[in-house]
């Protein structure tokens, strides 16, 4: 029955294809009598061949073509994919380890069924053409399946005539929308009422082989011998011919292959490039030519299918920190990859209507509770038909409708029988809701910093004793991190398994019994500890924080007043949660205050947040400022001009970051300010009627300061420079489960956070930032350990008799950090960054330099004597 309709939809398809389609076959006689699996392997020079290939050729099984998920789940041809017995492969114009693997699986699933004795179709190139001649380039899958059936028969096919249609790429360049040509394409036919279409000359040329007739010892050969076989006659003139006698174009203009990506290599640093380079001549195991490492270098000409070029861009992605979907084509695109410039090649961005027509009714932007979650609830309740939050994945949300998102996953939280629940997740909408329906569960929620590193996470979750992270498989998909003693709870599971008439009901309640949220949520005591974040500090594991949920909520009744905030303004929220500034600033600020905020899950993005703040235009944003300096370089003109508050802290603004942004935001006022983790994390900030230029502000209303020297641990004069020391309610009360020395001291018979950093105060009470004492960088915020870098490198080069061997050192500028190992032992960069991913470390725990040196500085001591190797780092 199946072969019955198989075979009658191809020939209505044939008949239907007639009309425009004047088809001639050569070699048709080779198929008479052909028996076993085949496999059919045609060249792919428009979007039509499938149809015209699979119509026409008549083999003694259904042929099951290979189609690529996003053509077969398009709602258009879905039907058609079932009656084809088509066989759905994945889409790899996007990078992730789950399409790696996919893909992997497609290739063996394919040879069983071959061994099946199933007929199938692959295009061996694996992608529309896109000039005159077809490249098979690197591809690996029809290699390899032929290397696996080696009693299969292979029929290749050279299809002619149809380079030119516009289901080609001939006439723009670019991959055309099937979507699109297919409807103009029915419209056409209308047109011409069905028998009046011009029709095109098409050809197809056969030739059936056997394997062993075919040089399969190398994928190279393979391929090469298959281009020689489609371009035999010199590659494709493109061919117009017109939709209709009389209406419509009589001539198009054919137009050249574009990579459709923008490319500033003007601006990608040359050690950058060099990295770059030095990874993909190891990823090929040779060395390459000098004319072959150019911008313009096609990957697949060098040896790199899309599998190679997969996991080549997921390496530079963890190596330097940036991402992109895309897969690179070009040698000069992982450039721009690993420079952080491929998501300039994004869409334009426009806001729903949903924000844009927002009704924004008055209230007092105030903290309505002593704990985080009856806070929420109290706010959700008062502001329920108000805008609360939104992303691109998770739309529109107002306090309504992430209520009842809150409560349907808080249900299930509940359940657990652990207290303490990690959180990975970026700076998204989804965050926000797991954050509060943990707390509504009467969880603890461990807020998992996944730039660290496997080591760090494991150490992190051990430490607190967590079972299981909540996250997303699609993050998890990109970043290939397993956290060893804990096992994943995937949202995308979570949501399925809650039934619709489960989310109706409480999607009802609100509307009937709002109050009765306030005598479901878990009693708590403010004194508790609402969640726990961690350090980088000095050390080579993070120290854990324990936050009350006092600690936090007077934190953000201070940001509060500091930023005096109306019920007409928005923020966008970037920074991830579990970044102190991100989880006070942009997840708990708004939300319990009732300001409208909206997510960006990549702070890297610089092109994406600058699209985001055209399109929703919020006025606030919190930001560190190497990421306000990303938004400011990818700002092209009046896309910043809705912000009025900019609120930057985590490491010192430049001068040259402020001058810009009175250019690119001229009606915003920066605020700086200071904080530290364990701080809640605000401790001073400017006010937008108060501030004094290169200062971090004044200490905010519920922290006390405290400055002493250094030595004598005694207070100092002002406008004197020492440590500075920190109370208040805002200020934790101690590391959890922290063994070392206490992080407070007792100064006139009251303790105080030894914050570490060295500040001054003028007379108006006004704190300068003057450094940091101990041997830690920031970088976007995020705190360097320069001691963790180290330490992989001083386990495996061991001190001799001539001393250190390596050591590690590091400076900050205004362009940002600059991290080098200087070294004894001979060690390119590549290996050094090899030997941090095998400990663990990456994204901004990484190198910018490896200096070979005669011998390493050491003190009487005999310890390292960094201030020494700090003199001989040179900015680049």
């Amino acid at each position: 029955m199946k072969n019955w309709v198989n075979r009658t939809f191809w020939a209505i398809c044939r008949f239907l294809l007639s009309f425009r389609y004047r088809v001639r076959i050569a070699g048709l006689d080779q198929l008479k009598g052909l028996q076993g699996p085949t496999l059919v392997l045609p060249n792919h020079p428009a979007y039509i061949d499938p149809a015209i290939v699979s119509s026409h050729l008549r083999l003694h099984k259904p042929l099951r073509p290979l189609v690529f998920s996003g053509t077969y789940r398009m709602t258009l041809l879905r039907p058609m994919m079932s009656m084809v017995n088509a066989f759905e492969v994945p889409d790899l114009s996007s990078h992730s380890r789950d399409a790696q693997a996919k893909a992997l699986q497609m290739i063996e699933a394919v040879a069983e069924r071959l061994r099946a004795g199933d007929c199938m179709l692959i295009y061996p190139s694996g992608r529309l053409q896109r000039g005159n001649r077809e490249v098979v380039g690197a591809a690996r899958a029809v290699h390899e399946i032929v290397r696996q059936c080696p009693e299969i028969n292979v029929v290749l096919v050279r299809t002619r005539g149809v380079w030119g249609s516009m289901f080609s790429c001939a006439e723009t360049g670019t991959t055309p929308n099937l979507a699109q040509r297919v409807l103009a394409a029915c419209g056409w036919v209308l047109a011409n009422l069905f028998l009046f279409l011009p029709r095109r000359p098409v050809s197809l040329h056969l030739e059936v082989v056997k394997p062993n007739q075919l040089p399969t010892d190398s994928r190279e050969a393979f391929n090469s011998h298959l281009e020689k076989w489609y371009n035999t006659d010199g590659g494709q003139t493109p061919l117009f011919v017109r939709y209709h006698p009389f209406l419509g174009p009589s001539e198009v203009e054919f137009g050249k292959a574009t990579s459709g990506v923008d490319i500033d290599l003007e601006k990608i640093k040359p050690k950058t490039i060099a990295l770059v380079n030095d990874l993909l001549q190891s990823h090929l195991g040779r060395p390459l030519d000098p004319q072959d490492l150019a911008a313009e270098q096609k990957l697949e000409d060098i040896g790199l299918d899309s599998l190679d070029r997969m996991d080549l861009a997921l390496k530079i992605e963890h190596q330097f920190g940036f991402r992109s979907n895309a897969v690179s084509g070009t040698l000069g695109e992982l450039w721009a990859l690993a420079d952080g410039q491929l998501a300039q090649a994004e869409e334009s961005l426009e806001a729903p209507e949903a924000w844009r027509s927002a009704v924004l009714a008055p209230h007092t932007p105030t903290i309505l509770a002593d704990t985080i979650g009856e806070a929420f609830v109290r706010r959700a309740l008062q502001n329920l038909n108000q805008v609360a939050a939104a992303d691109t994945l998770s739309g529109v949300l107002t306090y309504r409708r992430m209520l009842v998102g809150v409560t349907l996953m808080a249900r299930r939280f509940a359940a657990y029988p652990e207290k303490h629940v990690g959180i990975m997740l970026p700076a998204s909408v989804a965050a926000d809701v797991v954050f509060f329906a943990l707390q509504l569960a009467g969880k603890v929620p461990v807020m998992m910093n996944w730039t660290t590193g496997p080591a760090n996470l494991a150490h992190g979750v051990a430490t607190t004793d967590v079972d299981r992270i909540v996250t997303s498989q699609k993050m998890i998909d990109r970043l290939g991190i397993e956290v060893e003693g804990a096992e994943y709870v995937f949202l995308e599971e979570v949501k399925a398994g809650i039934k619709k008439s489960e989310a109706v009901a409480t999607l009802l309640a609100t509307y009937l019994r709002p109050n009765s949220w306030l005598k479901w949520i878990a009693q708590q005591d403010p004194e508790e500890t609402a969640m726990f974040l961690f350090t980088s500090g000095s050390e080579s594991l993070p120290k854990t924080v324990p936050l009350t949920h006092r600690n936090v909520l007077v934190n953000v009744q201070d940001g509060l007043e500091i930023l005096e905030p109306s019920p007409t303004d928005s923020l966008l929220g970037f920074l991830p949660p579990f970044h102190s500034f991100g989880m006070t600033g942009n997840l708990l600020l708004p939300h319990l205050s009732g300001l409208r905020s909206v997510r960006y899950a990549d702070p890297t993005d610089a092109a994406g947040l600058v699209r985001t703040i055209a399109a929703y235009q919020p006025t606030m944003v919190f930001t560190t400022p190497t990421f306000l300096s990303y938004i400011l370089a990818a700002c092209r003109g009046e896309e910043l001009h809705s912000l009025r508050i900019i609120v930057t802290g985590a490491e010192k603004c430049p001068d040259a970051v402020f001058a810009k942004c009175r250019e690119l935001a001229p009606q915003a006022t920066i605020l700086e300010g200071y904080g530290i983790t364990e701080c809640a994390p605000v401790v001073a900030a400017n006010l937008s009627h108060h501030s004094k230029a290169g200062s971090v502000g004044k200490p905010v209303k519920h922290v006390e300061v405290c400055i002493v020297d250094i030595d004598t641990d005694q207070p100092v004069a002002k406008h004197q420079t020492g440590m500075l020391l920190v109370a208040g309610p805002s200020i934790f009360k101690g590391y959890y489960r922290h063994d070392g020395p206490s992080p407070f001291i007792e100064v006139a018979g009251k303790q105080w956070y030894k914050t570490g950093d060295l500040v001054s105060q003028d007379d108006e009470g006004f704190l300068t930032f003057q450094g940091r004492l101990k041997r830690f960088l920031k970088a976007g915020g995020e705190m360097i350990s320069l001691p963790a870098l180290e330490e992989p490198f001083s386990r495996s080069f061991p001190p001799d008799e001539e001393g250190p061997r390596v050591a590690v050192e590091g400076i900050e500028t205004e362009e940002g950090r600059h991290i080098v190992l200087f070294t004894r032992t001979p060690l390119t960069l590549r290996d050094a960054g090899d030997l941090l991913l095998e400990a663990g470390l990456r994204g901004v725990m990484r190198l910018d330099e490896v200096v070979e040196v005669e011998s390493i500085p050491v003190l009487g001591t005999g310890k390292t004597d960094y201030k020494e190797l700090r003199k001989l780092i040179t900015p680049i």
